[in-house]
């Protein structure tokens, strides 16, 4: 009898912690095209971070051998910045 106590006590522990965990609101992530030409990587870089405090990389465009400058960021941080 004293098994099956401890059994479901355990049981109750284990669901009301799984009940009470709460999901993770993710972060929207934005990308903007900064400069489509030929891009510099440390000015790409300085630039996202000015405009979005983001990060700014170096990708190949498809099909013409440049890069472009694009730059990530945290779109809710963005959409907050523009309301101040």
């Amino acid at each position: 009898m004293a098994k099956l106590l401890i059994f479901a006590l355990g049981f109750l522990l284990i669901v009301s912690v799984a009940l009470d965990l709460s999901p993770v609101n993710a972060q929207r992530r934005c990308t903007e095209i900064l400069d489509p030409n030929n891009c510099v990587p440390d000015d790409c870089k300085n630039e996202c971070i000015q405009k979005h405090n983001g990060n700014g990389l170096c990708v190949g465009s498809s099909g013409t051998g440049q890069f472009a400058c694009a730059c990530t960021y945290d779109c809710n941080l963005d959409e907050s910045n523009s309301l101040n």
